[in-house]
Protein backbone atom coordinates (compact mmCIF):
# COMPACT_ATOMS: atom_id res chain seq x y z
CA UNK A 1 0.00 0.00 0.00
CA UNK A 2 1.26 3.41 -0.85
CA UNK A 3 1.19 6.44 1.43
CA UNK A 4 -1.03 8.11 -1.16
CA UNK A 5 -3.86 5.60 -0.77
CA UNK A 6 -7.11 7.04 0.59
CA UNK A 7 -10.44 5.45 1.39
CA UNK A 8 -11.18 1.95 2.62
CA UNK A 9 -8.89 -0.86 1.58
CA UNK A 10 -9.32 -4.61 1.94
CA UNK A 11 -6.52 -7.12 1.59
CA UNK A 12 -5.79 -10.75 2.47
CA UNK A 13 -3.67 -11.49 5.55
CA UNK A 14 -2.31 -14.59 7.24
CA UNK A 15 -3.53 -17.82 5.69
CA UNK A 16 -5.18 -16.22 2.65
CA UNK A 17 -2.08 -14.12 1.95
CA UNK A 18 0.13 -17.21 2.20
CA UNK A 19 -2.11 -19.11 -0.21
CA UNK A 20 -2.05 -16.20 -2.67
CA UNK A 21 1.75 -15.84 -2.52
CA UNK A 22 2.45 -19.60 -2.41
CA UNK A 23 4.06 -19.45 1.06
CA UNK A 24 1.62 -21.78 2.80
CA UNK A 25 4.26 -24.22 4.06
CA UNK A 26 6.33 -21.43 5.61
CA UNK A 27 3.23 -19.80 7.16
CA UNK A 28 2.04 -23.03 8.73
CA UNK A 29 5.53 -23.47 10.16
CA UNK A 30 5.17 -20.10 11.85
CA UNK A 31 1.76 -21.07 13.22
CA UNK A 32 3.15 -24.28 14.71
CA UNK A 33 5.99 -22.31 16.31
CA UNK A 34 3.56 -19.79 17.79
CA UNK A 35 1.36 -22.57 19.14
CA UNK A 36 4.33 -24.32 20.75
CA UNK A 37 5.35 -21.01 22.35
CA UNK A 38 1.80 -20.42 23.63
CA UNK A 39 1.23 -17.33 21.46
CA UNK A 40 -2.44 -18.03 20.86
CA UNK A 41 -3.33 -14.50 19.77
CA UNK A 42 -0.81 -14.76 16.92
CA UNK A 43 -2.31 -18.13 15.92
CA UNK A 44 -5.83 -16.64 15.97
CA UNK A 45 -4.77 -13.59 13.95
CA UNK A 46 -3.22 -15.82 11.28
CA UNK A 47 -6.74 -17.00 10.45
CA UNK A 48 -8.30 -13.50 10.07
CA UNK A 49 -8.77 -13.89 6.30
CA UNK A 50 -9.18 -10.33 5.06
CA UNK A 51 -8.58 -7.00 6.80
CA UNK A 52 -10.46 -3.82 5.99
CA UNK A 53 -9.14 -0.48 7.17
CA UNK A 54 -9.90 3.13 6.48
CA UNK A 55 -6.79 4.97 5.30
CA UNK A 56 -6.66 8.56 6.57
CA UNK A 57 -10.15 8.88 8.12
CA UNK A 58 -11.52 12.44 8.39
CA UNK A 59 -10.78 14.55 11.45
CA UNK A 60 -13.15 13.78 14.31
CA UNK A 61 -13.65 10.13 13.34
CA UNK A 62 -12.13 7.76 15.88
CA UNK A 63 -11.00 4.40 14.54
CA UNK A 64 -9.56 1.91 17.05
CA UNK A 65 -10.27 -1.36 15.22
CA UNK A 66 -10.07 -2.55 11.66
CA UNK A 67 -12.51 -5.07 10.20
CA UNK A 68 -11.67 -8.70 9.56
CA UNK A 69 -13.50 -11.64 8.04
CA UNK A 70 -13.25 -14.60 5.71
CA UNK A 71 -14.53 -12.50 2.80
CA UNK A 72 -13.96 -8.90 1.74
CA UNK A 73 -17.64 -8.21 2.34
CA UNK A 74 -17.52 -9.61 5.88
CA UNK A 75 -14.42 -7.53 6.65
CA UNK A 76 -16.12 -4.35 5.39
CA UNK A 77 -19.24 -5.13 7.41
CA UNK A 78 -17.18 -5.62 10.58
CA UNK A 79 -15.29 -2.37 9.90
CA UNK A 80 -18.62 -0.55 9.67
CA UNK A 81 -19.82 -1.99 12.97
CA UNK A 82 -16.53 -1.07 14.65
CA UNK A 83 -16.67 2.50 13.33
CA UNK A 84 -20.20 2.99 14.64
CA UNK A 85 -19.36 1.46 18.02
CA UNK A 86 -16.14 3.48 18.40
CA UNK A 87 -17.85 6.78 17.56
CA UNK A 88 -21.08 6.55 19.59
CA UNK A 89 -21.73 9.41 21.97
CA UNK A 90 -21.81 8.86 25.72
CA UNK A 91 -25.60 9.35 25.60
CA UNK A 92 -26.00 6.52 23.09
CA UNK A 93 -23.65 4.26 25.04
CA UNK A 94 -25.67 4.67 28.26
CA UNK A 95 -29.08 4.32 26.58
CA UNK A 96 -30.98 1.18 27.53
CA UNK A 97 -31.97 -1.15 24.73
Amino acid sequence: MSAEEHGIGTYPVGLLHDIKTHHLKQGLGWVIGWANAGKWRAVRNYFNGYLAEWHYPPDGVFMAHCGHGWSRRAALRRLGRNLVRDNLSFQELTRKK
